[in-house]
């Protein structure tokens, strides 16, 4: 009996281990995040010893993704979505000049969220070629048909931007906890779906989230800054698993609070 008690004892402690989030410094920024009408996003790409490819974009507030497309000499194939980045220093890249996407006039009075998506790799190719939009569950999908064992990094960059002729509305500064969040069974198009609706939907803050591409067999996850307490975040998460039909799932707390892992559930 008391061999049996142990072995359920070992069981439960691989069951709820923490798994390996990941990539933890980003390589990817935006120089300002709350920006007006017509405004274009700069995002600074960091330097690297080795020269990579990184392939940008543009995810909307209304749930929709396409590809930024890029002429120049750092374009590859002339015009689209992949920029070569050499090595050696920072680079920075204005992203504009795309109808309807950035530099258009907004009307009303609202305050948009939209984020930058961008994926960073020594060899990455486009996921998206066509111009019409995908929605981001469709755009995670082809993501992870492309880069099917290959190593990457996606970057989600969140930034609001403000209708026509209104200010930027100011981020206050607010204490923020940070959060590990792995992933155990479940897919990694579902991982990347939570971590946008985190990052750009809801009134949470302008977190930037880095999530590198699993390889076969590895695990997933990404950190996370929030002001909510970590009850309070750990119920949001949950309700977020839950509407993106993960109905099931457990969330595992790692004792800190702060180091969580969301479980698939039991087929």
């Amino acid at each position: 009996m008391r061999a049996l008690l142990l072995a359920g004892v070992i069981f439960s402690f691989f069951l709820v281990a923490p798994l390996d989030v990941g990539a933890a410094e980003p390589e990817v920024r935006l120089d300002v995040a709350a920006l007006r009408g017509g405004a274009v996003p700069r995002v600074h790409i960091a330097a690297s010893p080795h020269p990579r490819s990184a392939a940008f974009y543009a995810r909307t507030a209304d749930g929709m993704v396409q590809p930024i497309h890029f002429t120049g000499r750092m374009a590859q194939a002339g015009d689209g979505p992949v920029l070569q980045i050499p090595a050696g220093e920072e680079h920075l890249i204005r992203i504009g000049g795309t109808p309807g996407l950035f530099v258009a006039a907004r009307t009303g009075l609202r305050q948009d969220r939209e984020a930058i998506f961008v994926l960073l790799a020594e060899d990455l190719p486009a996921v998206l070629a066509e111009t019409a939009p995908v929605s981001a569950a469709v755009f995670f999908r082809q993501l992870m048909a492309v880069a099917h064992g290959q190593k990457g990094v996606l970057h989600i960059l969140p930034y609001t931007i403000a209708a026509a002729g209104l200010p930027p509305e100011g981020s206050s500064q607010v204490e923020t906890t940070a959060f590990e969040i792995a992933f155990d069974g479940i897919a990694p198009e579902a991982v990347f779906t939570l971590a946008d609706i985190l990052t750009v939907e809801g009134s949470g803050p302008l977190t930037p989230v880095v999530i590198e591409l699993p390889e076969a067999g590895g695990g997933i996850g990404f950190r996370y800054s929030s002001p909510a307490s970590e009850t309070g975040f750990r119920e949001r998460l949950g309700k977020i698993v839950k509407g993106a039909g993960l109905s099931g799932a457990r969330i595992v707390d790692h004792g800190a609070g702060t180091h969580l892992t969301v479980i698939a559930p039991a087929p």
